[in-house]
C-alpha cells in the first residue's frame, strides 16, 4: 500500500472521530438539522375578496411592488417587485397577473427596458417578459394606463413616444403585436375582445375597433365634458360586465357613457351633491377617488369638504350610489382619510381603504359600514387597489 492511501486513510480516521467527538460534545438542545427544508409557498385560488396592491415606492420609484392581501383577515398574503412607475392587471379567469414594467440596465440609469411581465397568480412567478419595443408612458402610475381585454386575450398599454398610442401584446401568444395610434387621447378601457374606450384632451371619447393584424377604426363621441372648466377623474366608475363608463367630474358631475358600440352613447349627467350640500363644499377627490360594485350597480366615491381645485385631497366620507335611480343609499364615515378605495365584487362587499399619507390599509364592512380589519406598514406610498371581477 503506497504512502499517500495510508495517509489518506488516516485523515478520513482522524476526520470521522473529531466529528465524533464533536457530536458527543454537544446538548442534545444545540444540535440542528444538517439540511432545512424549503417548500415554496402557493397562494389558494384567485377569490372575491383578494386585494392587490401597487405599492409605487415613492421615494425609490424604480422599486415598486405589488402586495397581495386575503380581505377576509386583512392579513399579508405576499408580495412581488415590480420596476419604475408600474401598472398592474388581473388576468378575468384569475390565472395570472400582469404588470407592465420599466427597468434600467443600471438600476437607476443605462439602457431602458420596458415589458409586459406575465406571473403566475398562485406562485407569484414570472412566467413571461413580454417586450414593449416602443415603450409605455412613464407617468406615476394610473389604474387604466394599462388593461386587459375581456376575454383575457389582448394586453393594452398607454404610450406617448412621442405620439400617443396603445401598444398590444397577445398575452396568449405572449407576444407584442403592435401599436395603435390615438391621437390627442390617453386612457385605455378595454370593453370587448377587440374594442376600447379613451379619453381625449378636447373633452371626447374616442372608442377603437381593431382586427388582429391591428387594422383600426375610431368612432368620436364630441362634447362629452368640459376639459377646462370641469374635467372629469381618470379614476372614475368602470363596469366592465355591462360596459357603462361612469364619468365622475371634479365638481361632481356623472356622466353615464354607454361603450356597448362602435361609438360611445351618453346619457343624462346627475349629480352626486345636493345643492345644499354643494354649498357645505362636498366634492369627490383622492386618488383612486371611485370604484364600481358590478353585482348591484353600485358607484363608490370618495367624498370630502373643499373647494375648487381641491380634487387631490383625501376623502373622509365613502358615499354610495344606486346608478340605475341615481339615488345615494348609503354614507360610510371613514376612520381615518382616505386617498384611494376599492370594492370586493362579491354579494356582500368589503370595502378597502388607503389611508392618506401613511402604508395602511383600512377594510370596512360595507353592510354594517364598520371596521373589519387595519393593517400597518404596506410598503411605502400605497397608491393603488385592485381586486379580481372588477
Amino acid at each position: 500500500m503506497s504512502f499517500r492511501i495510508i495517509a489518506a486513510i488516516a485523515l478520513l480516521s482522524v476526520s470521522a472521530a473529531a466529528v465524533a467527538q464533536d457530536k458527543d460534545d454537544l446538548d442534545a438542545g444545540a444540535k440542528l438539522p444538517v439540511a432545512e427544508p424549503h417548500v415554496t409557498a402557493m397562494l389558494s385560488p384567485t377569490h372575491a375578496r383578494r386585494l392587490f396592491v401597487l405599492d409605487t415606492a415613492f421615494p425609490a420609484a424604480e422599486a415598486g411592488k405589488t402586495l397581495v392581501i386575503d380581505g377576509d383577515n386583512g392579513k399579508l398574503e405576499g408580495m412581488f417587485n415590480q420596476g419604475y412607475w408600474s401598472n398592474f392587471a388581473i388576468a378575468p379567469d384569475g390565472s395570472a397577473v400582469y404588470a407592465a414594467d420599466t427597468y434600467f440596465e443600471k438600476h437607476t440609469r443605462g439602457k431602458r427596458q420596458d415589458f409586459v411581465v406575465v406571473r403566475d397568480a398562485r406562485t407569484l412567478e414570472v412566467l413571461k417578459d413580454i417586450p414593449l419595443p416602443n415603450g409605455r408612458f412613464l407617468i406615476v402610475s394610473k389604474k387604466y394606463n394599462f388593461g386587459v381585454t375581456p376575454d383575457g386575450r389582448y394586453g393594452l398599454s398607454y404610450n406617448l413616444a412621442p405620439r400617443t398610442a396603445v401598444s398590444v401584446v397577445d398575452l396568449k401568444l405572449r407576444e407584442y403585436v403592435g401599436d395603435i395610434d390615438i391621437p390627442g387621447c390617453g386612457l385605455i378601457f378595454p370593453q370587448s375582445p377587440n374594442q376600447f374606450t379613451t379619453l381625449c384632451a378636447d373633452g371626447s371619447v374616442a372608442t377603437v375597433t381593431f382586427d388582429e393584424k391591428l387594422r383600426a377604426t375610431s368612432e368620436r363621441l364630441k362634447k362629452v365634458f368640459d376639459a377646462e372648466k370641469d374635467p372629469v377623474f381618470e379614476h372614475s366608475g368602470w363596469d366592465k360586465h355591462d360596459r357603462m363608463l361612469y364619468l365622475v367630474s371634479y365638481s361632481g358631475t356623472v356622466i353615464p357613457l354607454d361603450l356597448t358600440g362602435a361609438a360611445a352613447k351618453k346619457q343624462a349627467t346627475w349629480s352626486l351633491t345636493s345643492p345644499e350640500e354643494r354649498a357645505a363644499g362636498w366634492k369627490p377627490g383622492g386618488w383612486q377617488v371611485t370604484h364600481f360594485h358590478v353585482p348591484s350597480k353600485r358607484l363608490y366615491v370618495l367624498m370630502h369638504r373643499g373647494h375648487e381645485w381641491t380634487h387631490k385631497d383625501s376623502g373622509t366620507e365613502v358615499w354610495v350610489y344606486d346608478v340605475q335611480t341615481q339615488r345615494r343609499l348609503q354614507k360610510i364615515k371613514l376612520r381615518k382619510p382616505a386617498q384611494s378605495i376599492a370594492v370586493s365584487q362579491d354579494e356582500s362587499p368589503l370595502l378597502f381603504t388607503i389611508v392618506d399619507g401613511a402604508p395602511q390599509i383600512i377594510t370596512y364592512n360595507v353592510s354594517a359600514g364598520s371596521v373589519r380589519s387595519e393593517l400597518d406598514n404596506i410598503g411605502f406610498t400605497p397608491q393603488i387597489l385592485t381586486v379580481p371581477g372588477e
